[in-house]
């Protein structure tokens, strides 16, 4: 095991300097010119930026340029902070001032989204001025010697329960930890080309950056929005022969529901993999018989946690069913636990502590929630580990496969993204006269529905969240009452809420 990202990196260097490592429809990267690259950022980078010290990168979200601008925060010795461009620039200024960040990465589009931000004090770094530089080996090597496999590598922000984003850190030795197990589980080889189509923001995109790179492997970045347009896709992935494609449960039904899936469409593809949510079985039915040399994996975790239990889609199941979501990786230690933190009977449904290597060390600038989210010895029996309390709820099937049932609090899955339900209420909450409302989630439909009431209208209500949220996490559904229903203590009655929208649902 290596003890730093670049030491993957640069083995790939040496032993196939002028294979391919990234490429779209545009340009291409060898891995030589992936590792200049990344040592001209990092360069410039290490002039402005202390080590162990996030760096923002503002760049376009589908352009190969994040790939150097990723392993150049990494040679500056710092961890790279990907953010999405396209937020509305409220939000943006949040994250940016959350984060601290030692310096900026932009690119054209990042400069303008970061002038709009009205933010000043922190350096900014032009990605063009960057390329053009001269890389300082001897500064680069200085900062690898005092490097550390516990140094931070990245902060990828999730949805804060409070409206408040959180950063999750990750170490190099975490990374490290995950992407060797990753490869030997799910059989990974040289020879592949891994199919990117996740923005460089989402924790998902990991998984085609860091094993390709330490193998030596292809991957190709899939055109923006090519899921607005599901027969271009499989043409691309059909052109390139692309042979792992990691998507969420939401993005291959979007594919399945366009029609263009047909028995054998991609026979290339050798590894489907899902990620995010719970895949419906009729869909991933569809996806097997167009894929007929795949085998399609479910993937469990978090951005806290990566990867916690990763497994082949075995057998036959019907519609509505259930999927379990693989077995625990070898290296991750699941406790299940009764709201009292006491642990329950094995196969009895708890909330699930998990422990491993691969673990977040908390939350940037964070520490009252990182105590809160992470606990030593949970069960008070004088052990020294630490565990991630992830909110989820699940149990262990006889066959050791995991099976998640959703969320102890209100944090969701939605399209794919990990989000909080109370991000979209306190955004409603600093909307000008605003009255009263929430938010609930229809997880069968995956729709967000607001319920409010008050003299705010629907019009009002969707162009003041734009301007505060992501666009996952606008709700799909606004319902208007009179009097909102609220419980004997005054509270709001979310359970009548709840049998509101079921029966909207049904009716529709």
């Amino acid at each position: 095991m290596k003890a730093n990202m670049l030491d993957y990196l640069e083995s790939t260097v040496e032993r196939v300097p002028e294979r391919i490592a990234f490429y779209d429809d545009q340009e291409s990267l060898t891995f030589a010119a992936l590792q200049e690259s990344a040592k001209r950022i990092g360069t410039c980078l290490a002039a402005v930026a202390s080590p162990r010290t996030p760096v923002a990168l503002l760049l376009d979200s589908r352009s190969i340029r994040n790939i150097p601008a990723i392993f150049g925060a990494i040679y500056a010795g710092c961890a790279y902070a990907p953010l999405d461009i396209a937020m509305p620039p409220e939000r943006l200024r949040l994250l940016l001032e959350l984060m601290q960040p030692s310096a900026v990465l932009v690119d054209e589009r990042g400069a303008g989204v970061f002038a709009a931000c009205g933010l000043r004090g922190f350096p900014v770094v032009d990605y063009a001025a960057a390329m053009s530089a001269q890389a300082d080996d001897a500064r680069l090597a200085v900062i690898r010697r005092q490097a550390s496999m516990y140094d931070p590598m990245s902060i990828l922000y999730t949805s804060g329960s409070t409206g408040i984003p959180k950063g999750s850190i990750q170490p190099h030795f975490s990374y490290i930890h995950w992407m060797e197990a990753s490869i030997e589980m799910y059989g990974f080889t040289e020879n592949m080309v891994f199919g990117n189509q996740s923005p460089f923001f989402y924790a998902n995109s990991i998984l085609d950056i860091f094993p390709p790179v330490a193998l030596g492997a292809k991957t190709y970045l899939l055109p923006s929005g090519v899921l607005t347009f599901p027969k271009r896709m499989i043409a691309c992935l059909n052109e390139h022969h692309v042979s792992e494609l990691c998507m969420t449960p939401s993005s291959f039904v979007s594919v399945v529901n366009a029609g263009v899936l047909t028995p054998g469409a991609v026979p290339d593809l050798k590894w489907g993999i899902m990620s995010g949510e719970s895949m419906p079985w009729l869909p991933l039915k569809a996806w097997m018989d167009a894929t007929p040399n795949a085998d399609w994996w479910h993937f469990y975790g978090s951005t806290e946690m990566f990867s916690v239990a990763v497994g082949k889609v075995e057998g036959e199941y019907q519609a509505g069913d259930r999927l379990p979501v693989g077995r625990p990786f070898p290296i991750v230690h699941i406790l299940f636990v009764d709201e009292d933190g006491n642990e329950v009977s094995p196969g009895e449904p708890g909330e699930m502590l998990v422990s491993s290597p691969m673990i977040s060390c908390g939350y940037h600038r964070d520490p009252e929630r990182t105590q809160r989210a992470w606990i030593v010895d949970p069960l008070s029996r004088g052990w020294q580990e630490r565990f991630y309390r992830c909110g989820d709820m699940g149990y262990l099937l006889p066959d050791g496969q995991l099976m998640v049932l959703g969320r102890r609090d209100n944090q969701i899955k939605h399209m794919g993204y990990r989000m909080e339900l109370g991000e979209v209420e306190a955004a409603l909450r600093a909307l000008p006269d605003w009255q009263e409302g929430c938010v609930l989630h229809d997880q069968a439909q995956d729709r967000i529905w607001c319920f409010y009431s008050g003299k705010l209208d629907e019009k009002q209500l969707k162009a003041g969240l734009k301007e505060r949220l992501a666009r996952y996490m606008l709700p799909d559904r606004f319902v208007h009452l009179d009097d909102m229903p609220h419980t004997a203590n005054m509270k709001i009655d979310r359970q009548r809420l709840r049998q509101m929208m079921q029966k909207a649902e049904t009716e529709t």
